[in-house]
């Protein structure tokens, strides 16, 4: 286990080290520990004990009769070190100074804000990943015509989300009925248990003919309409992202011009957002991630949510020298207000 290794007056010693690095952005020496920390030690046991946390692969010495630098591993017991203090104390508050107050009913002016001012606090990259339809209970589905062969089909959600879809069809003598086909056989259900239904749904469709509002209309038409439709629908694809902050990735004065040109194609591609939101939520630090080109960075992700379901997922992408306890603060803020957000619009749609 991580620590096992070192004294626990050398826990002490790294601890101070990573914290004045992070706040100094400069080598630390040993006289810098004895000030800062409370260990009633000789200068020559604190640089012994830095001796050994630089054996131990803790910290490192940029260059002869420099001060310390945190390695990955440093930050890595630094952070586990915050998050049991954190677990300690359970504070109920926060020192992250946003408005909460969200405009209820325009999903993606607050994904936007939330995204902003996480980037702003946290002087990082802020991918918030979109409620996805999929997943959501589809209250109504709204299918309006454009012109003979081309209709706009608008699906609206739980969270009161609305996708719409441009959809390209043979001529329909009845949109109207077709619109009502749609609503009988998904409203209630997730995209997602749509799709996987879909074959019953169509088996059904058979009887529906026999209903009173279908028997003096061309059943054949509305019925071939109604699979265009769904068929369109079955197979669209909802991913979508807010991103916010990538110039606080490209600011970094550590990294040379060749690998700032190397984050910014691999950040702008579809691979980075797989292989990010294929991480669990926690925080990776340096080279944990395994984020290409990203290895100077830190990630955290979390979930919100709406009631107790999952409906997205935030990550934040930052210095890894950064302020760890004040962005974890930030970031769990935003992750409540947005579930608190989510929990809201669901109960009033």
């Amino acid at each position: 286990m991580l620590g096992n290794d070192i004294t626990e007056r050398q826990k002490k010693v790294l601890y101070c080290i990573v914290q004045e690095y992070i706040n100094t952005r400069t080598p630390v020496s040993s006289k810098r520990v004895l000030e800062s920390a409370a260990i009633e030690r000789s200068g020559a046991t604190i640089r012994n004990d830095m001796n050994r946390l630089m054996r131990t692969g803790y910290i490192f010495q940029p260059h002869t009769s420099a001060g310390r630098v945190p390695t990955d591993k440093g930050l890595r017991f630094y952070v586990n070190e915050l998050k049991k203090i954190r677990e300690e104390i359970k504070s109920k508050s926060s020192q992250v100074e946003v408005a909460a107050k969200f405009p209820i009913g325009d999903m993606e002016k607050v994904l936007t804000g939330a995204a902003k001012l996480l980037s702003s606090s946290t002087k990082g990259m802020v991918i918030i990943e979109k409620p996805s339809p999929l997943t959501l209970r589809i209250k109504r589905i709204v299918v309006t015509p454009v012109s003979k062969n081309f209709s706009i089909a608008n699906i609206i959600t739980s969270l009161g989300l609305s996708s719409s879809i441009p959809i390209q069809h043979t001529e329909l003598d009845d949109v109207e009925k077709i619109e009502q086909m749609l609503n009988k056989a998904m409203t209630g259900l997730t995209l997602n248990e749509f799709k996987s239904k879909l074959r019953d749904i169509l088996t059904r469709i058979n009887n529906f003919n026999n209903l009173n509002s279908f028997k003096d209309s061309d059943f054949g038409t509305i019925s071939r309409g109604f699979l265009e439709i769904t068929e369109r629908l079955s197979v669209e694809s909802y991913e979508d992202y807010i991103t916010e902050g990538l110039p606080n990735l490209l600011a970094n004065d550590r990294i040379n011009l060749k690998k700032l040109q190397n984050i910014l194609v691999y950040v702008s591609s579809d691979v980075f957002y797989k292989e990010l939101f294929e991480l669990e939520n926690d925080i990776y630090i340096g080279k944990e991630h395994g984020l290409k080109f990203l290895e100077d960075f830190s990630v955290i992700l979390g979930q919100f949510y709406s009631e107790d379901n999952p409906v997205g997922r935030v990550a934040v992408i930052f210095d890894k020298y950064g302020r760890y306890d004040l962005i974890m603060d930030s970031f769990e803020f935003m992750l409540n207000r947005l579930s608190e957000y989510f929990t809201i619009v669901s109960r009033n749609v």
